[in-house]
């Protein structure tokens, strides 16, 4: 009888410590790395449609037109940058401070929310939290230990999430 009991506090982890538990599904739980990894391929795929095609557009348009070669280099580089960096600044800070979520995380019915209020976060704090990530990502270091943050920690937040005070959690 004794030895059941001693294997019932061993199943519950009160004896050898709590594994981690995989995230639930349930609405305002922590969402997981597969799902907020899934929402960040469908944005990629958003990006690149967003950023390209226009581009790919103008430098037809440039050609057909009959700009030099170096004007239409400075020409398309210059509106490149602005494109790039007005789409950082817009794409995800934006649809997070208005929407709780970019179009991938709303296909995947994830939302951003700030940590200790549950409700969206600012456009400030969205520009921070994407920036970091950029940064994060781009490091490979800083991208391992965020993956191990995001799949280890109990809260399932990202070094981006920390930095901005925010929390990915599932859609009620």
């Amino acid at each position: 009888m004794r030895e059941i009991d001693m294997f019932k506090s061993m199943a519950s982890g009160s004896d050898l410590g709590r594994l981690q538990a995989a995230p639930t599904t349930r609405p305002g739980s922590p969402a997981g790395l597969l799902p907020r990894c899934a929402a960040t391929a469908i944005d990629l795929v958003i990006a690149v449609a967003v950023i390209l095609v226009p581009l790919v557009g103008l430098d037809r348009i440039l050609t057909a037109v009959g700009v030099a070669d170096g004007e239409a280099a400075v020409i398309w580089r210059t509106t490149a940058a602005l494109w790039v960096t007005a789409f950082f600044l817009l794409y995800s800070p934006f649809s997070v401070s208005r929407w709780g979520a970019t179009p991938g995380k709303r296909a995947l019915r994830l939302e951003v929310v700030h940590l200790q209020t549950g409700e969206r976060i600012g456009y400030g704090a969205a520009v921070a939290r994407h920036l970091t990530n950029l940064v994060v990502t781009g490091i490979p270091v800083l991208c391992v230990a965020n993956v191990s943050s995001i799949n280890l920690s109990k809260d399932r937040r990202g070094l981006h999430d920390r930095a901005s005070g925010s929390a990915v959690i599932r859609r009620r």
